[in-house]
């Protein structure tokens, strides 16, 4: 198979010739320092220019030529929102209006513009003016190149950073959006509402820019859960569930043949069967947290959604390189009979992970994800 068919063969839930992999979407990326350490590792020479050019976020680069040497089956796409709307290097206002503050390689919501809004202030507030903040041209070049020249399947990175609990928790501030989620739900149904508005639009210019080109759709993530659910799947189905249809049907609209893939960390098994409701056909990230049972997430899911990632970060990545041949096994193990799985880390890989063992990741997964598995 090639790289195309091999993704689109385990998407649909069939056995390919061996588990694809990916590398480098909005949710599984390299940060740079360690993609700066995974240069000098391969030889590769200098970086590539920033596909994130205003450096605002921890992932800025994005370099096919680390892909190539991985033999990874994905390439992506950007629509450019996230570097022209996101933040500048060092902190300031995006284009939402939150205010960012930079520690280190990492920035954090500092100023929420919405923290002391009534419901009366959302028709007023300058919501993001998305046109002006995409790079089309770019956008359409990468990916008819992909499509027409590689044989790499060909998914869109998230239009923007972060999803509605998210981008709602930003402008409001955690705490404050979480009483409105219990007390206040007109509130919270009409902001969860306009920052939907403003994802359709991001949307609605992606795949007209880029559709017909295009294997897999990204969502914007949305952390529903870290060790527990931040919410409950009740309040999630009454607040988030339909406005997330909304946009998902606008994909299977303007592009039927593409796949929808989610993100969000933590555990969320008590939120896939209302993602499959809403049409979602893959999930990232399946984090291997203390307790979560991968095997049996398969047999409950895995004719329904295909699982992306799974990859131990935190531990297996900063061992040893048995450590990492071991987290491949295992994964593979649970999640890939049957096909519907692809082999990618389960968050951004951190400056702490070696380059060598993020070599050895992909060199395992290439020789123990042969079907017929053993």
């Amino acid at each position: 198979m090639d790289h195309r068919e091999r993704v689109l063969a385990a998407v649909n839930h069939h056995e390919p010739d061996r588990v694809p992999t990916a590398l480098w979407g909005s949710a599984y990326g390299l940060t740079d320092p360690l993609y700066f350490d995974l240069l000098k590792h391969l030889g590769l020479g200098d970086p590539v220019p920033p596909f994130r050019q205003r450096h605002g976020h921890t992932v800025n680069y994005y370099d096919d030529r680390v892909l190539d040497a991985l033999d990874t089956d994905v390439r992506h796409v950007w629509l450019g929102f996230t570097d022209l709307g996101g933040p500048p290097q060092g902190g300031g206002l995006d284009a939402w209006g939150v205010g960012w503050q930079q520690t280190g390689i990492y920035l954090g919501p500092t100023s929420h513009p919405l923290e002391a809004a009534s419901i009366e202030d959302l028709e007023t507030y300058p919501w993001p003016e998305v046109e002006s903040l995409v790079r089309r041209d770019e956008l359409r070049q990468r990916a008819k190149y992909l499509r027409e020249k590689t044989d790499y399947a060909v998914v869109g990175r998230a239009a923007d950073s972060y999803g509605l609990l998210e981008r709602a928790s930003q402008l409001r501030r955690m705490d404050r959006f979480m009483v409105d989620l219990a007390l206040d739900e007109a509130f919270a149904t009409a902001l969860i509402s306009k920052i939907a508005d403003v994802l359709y639009r991001l949307l609605e210019i992606y795949l007209d820019t880029a559709g017909p080109y295009l294997d897999i759709m990204e969502l914007p993530g949305d952390d529903y859960a870290a060790q527990n659910p931040l919410i409950s799947p009740r309040m999630f189905d009454k607040l988030f569930k339909e406005q997330w249809r909304r946009l998902i049907h606008l994909i299977k609209e303007a592009a039927p043949h593409c796949r929808v893939l989610f993100h969000s960390d933590g555990r969320m098994e008590p939120f896939l069967g209302s993602l499959t409701d809403i049409g979602v056909d893959i999930f990232h990230c399946l984090e291997p947290l203390p307790g979560v049972d991968m095997a049996q997430i398969k047999r409950d899911y895995g004719d329904r959604l295909c699982f992306w990632g799974a990859i131990d970060i935190k531990q297996a990545l900063q061992g040893d390189e048995a450590q990492v041949e071991a987290e491949v096994r295992e994964r593979i193990r649970a999640l890939a009979p049957g096909g519907g799985y692809v082999l990618a880390p389960a968050n951004h890989l951190q400056p702490d992970v070696p380059a060598k063992n993020v070599v050895a990741l992909f060199q395992a997964a290439h020789r123990y994800g042969v079907y017929p598995l053993v």
